[in-house]
């Protein structure tokens, strides 16, 4: 299976937004660890937004696959805080969180990678909160220079949601592929 891993290492993958739609939570983690060990290779701080039902896994795979040095240069946050703690998909609280928290990884002057399990309360999420979000995000990836992958379940997402974020990140990945959007256009 090809990994992030594998695909953040060539050069053409240095800096910028990919949608991750994923379908299988072993792959899920399989993906997410390789990008973990990637960007420590890399000598990149690392922020992961991640769901409370996964974190547990997570950070077991991390303490038992990384040393103490390791794990002090990646942060892991509960998505609630970020997606659902001011109502759901609040734009605005999402992105005061996240440069809250790049802000704290930027004091050591590293390059920072994120990963953020997107999710909502609602059915559906509003597809113009989300697009207003994406943009923003995509717009903020680029002037910081950083990969951030924005992962999302497949099952959540309706056609349009999938399509719009298609349309708003360069690049996209499943659990074993990885190619350049044909819809992005910015």
């Amino acid at each position: 299976m090809k990994t992030i891993n594998s695909i953040s290492s060539s050069k053409q993958f240095d800096k910028d937004h990919v949608f991750y739609r994923y379908e299988n939570n072993q792959f899920y983690i399989n993906n997410l660890m390789s990008f973990i060990k990637n960007g420590l290779e890399g000598k990149q701080r690392i922020l992961i937004i991640e769901s409370m039902r996964t974190l547990p896994q997570l950070k077991a795979n991390i303490d038992k696959e990384f040393n103490h040095q390791q794990q002090e240069a990646i942060r892991l946050v509960n998505n609630f805080d970020y997606y659902l703690a001011s109502g759901d998909f609040h734009t605005k609280t999402i992105l005061t969180h996240f440069q809250e928290d790049l802000s704290m990884l930027k004091m050591k002057n590293t390059p920072i990678r994120t990963w953020a399990h997107v999710e909502w309360a609602s059915e559906e999420p509003d597809v113009l909160l989300l697009e207003e979000f994406e943009s923003t995000a995509d717009n903020f990836v680029k002037e910081e220079g950083m990969i951030s992958v924005c992962a999302y379940a497949a099952e959540s997402l309706s056609s349009t949601l999938d399509t719009t974020l298609q349309q708003l990140h360069q690049y996209i990945m499943t659990d074993d592929k990885f190619f350049i959007s044909p819809l992005y256009n910015r």
